[in-house]
């Protein structure tokens, strides 16, 4: 096999377990090409923003955000991948 290459062969469950490779509660993207090859990449984690209450109501990030702001946001983790 290829340096950094293992086989991996999944249970009854179809569960596959390896601590190395899948740490405990991590979150995995998941694509499947063409060809059949399975891809994981580790999910980034998304920040959290703890919500604030304004006038009785709760409100999240103190910045304003725009459309364009969060459509750049988009495109850049988007090609980012």
């Amino acid at each position: 096999m290829e340096e950094g290459r293992m086989k991996l062969t999944s249970d009854e469950s179809s569960r596959l377990t390896s601590p190395e490779l899948f740490p405990p509660k991590t979150t995995f993207d998941v694509s499947v090409g063409a060809d059949g090859a399975i891809h994981l990449v580790q999910a980034r984690e998304a920040p959290l923003v703890k919500p604030r209450r304004v006038n009785g109501r709760l409100r999240g990030a103190r910045i304003q955000l725009s459309r364009e702001i969060v459509a750049a946001a988009v495109r850049a983790e988007r090609d980012s991948r």
